[in-house]
């Protein structure tokens, strides 16, 4: 195979080299990274006819273990090779796109205090030890949710997350029954858990038995509604951005052509 390495200078750049290999009638854009990077070439190949393919070199690598993709980089390429080319949905929030999960609450906030903290280190454990700390100082706030054309609900969410695919990056299962490319997303909202219960359940969020933990309920839906009282963050693919105080979130089918097994 013919292929050709460029090297991504500042944050959007993935994007903008997706987008024009695109144009140029590419067949497959490959992202050689984190979770940050494989969202902004995703972003940058949506409703075209070049295929996305990941070689994870991340700490999470959230989409390329929801795509079966191996993490070993020698069997990634191998699989790059030989494998097939299908379309999975993308999730859409304010007409900004995302590929595995978008979420405000806890989530959010860990994003947020990833990214701004010193020294940088990644990898699991600097990540576990960040979330209880966050969680320990988490104040909930109310939040108005509206899945497709139901009734509100009324909630003081710990997490809110809405997933296009099983988990985050890491191996942590948040929605254990969501799908790329079934047309829906899933909702998984917790709350009222004190710390001590967290900490017990815990380990239920790396089994797939996050639905059997105290204060979550999951739900699915084409269309979620969440309404804030005031604007604050939101994360999508783990990247942290501040979202206005409504947040429209939609599944748009098929939108992305992705290389996996």
């Amino acid at each position: 195979m013919d292929f050709e390495v460029l090297w991504t200078q500042r944050r959007g750049h993935a994007e903008a080299l997706a987008r024009e290999a695109a144009e140029a009638g590419d067949g497959l854009v490959v992202a050689a990274g984190g979770d940050g990077t494989v969202h902004e070439v995703a972003s940058g190949l949506v409703g075209t006819d070049t295929a996305l393919g990941i070689l994870p070199c991340g700490s999470g690598n959230g989409l390329a273990r929801a795509l079966r993709m191996p993490l070993d980089l020698r069997r990634a390429c191998r699989a790059l090779l030989n494998t097939g080319v299908r379309r999975i949905d993308a999730g859409r929030v304010n007409g900004r796109f995302f590929f595995a999960t978008a979420g405000t609450g806890l989530d959010a906030l860990v994003a947020a205090r990833y990214d701004e903290r010193p020294g940088k280190r990644r990898g699991l454990l600097p990540y576990v030890v960040l979330t209880a700390r966050t969680f320990l100082a988490c104040v909930p706030e109310e939040v108005t949710l509206t899945l497709d054309h139901g009734p509100p609900l009324t909630a003081r969410p710990l997490l809110l997350t809405v997933a296009n695919t099983r988990q985050y990056g890491g191996g942590a299962i948040i929605a254990p029954n969501a799908r790329p490319d079934d047309g829906l997303l899933d909702v998984c909202l917790m709350e009222n858990i004190s710390p001590f219960r967290a900490l017990l359940h815990a380990p239920r969020l790396f089994t797939g038995a996050i639905h059997r933990m105290p204060g979550v309920r999951l739900f699915q839906a084409a269309a979620v509604q969440i309404v804030r009282q005031a604007p604050g963050p939101f994360q999508m693919d783990g990247e942290a951005l501040q979202g206005e105080a409504i947040l429209n979130v939609e599944v748009v089918p098929g939108a992305l052509k992705v290389a996996a097994p």
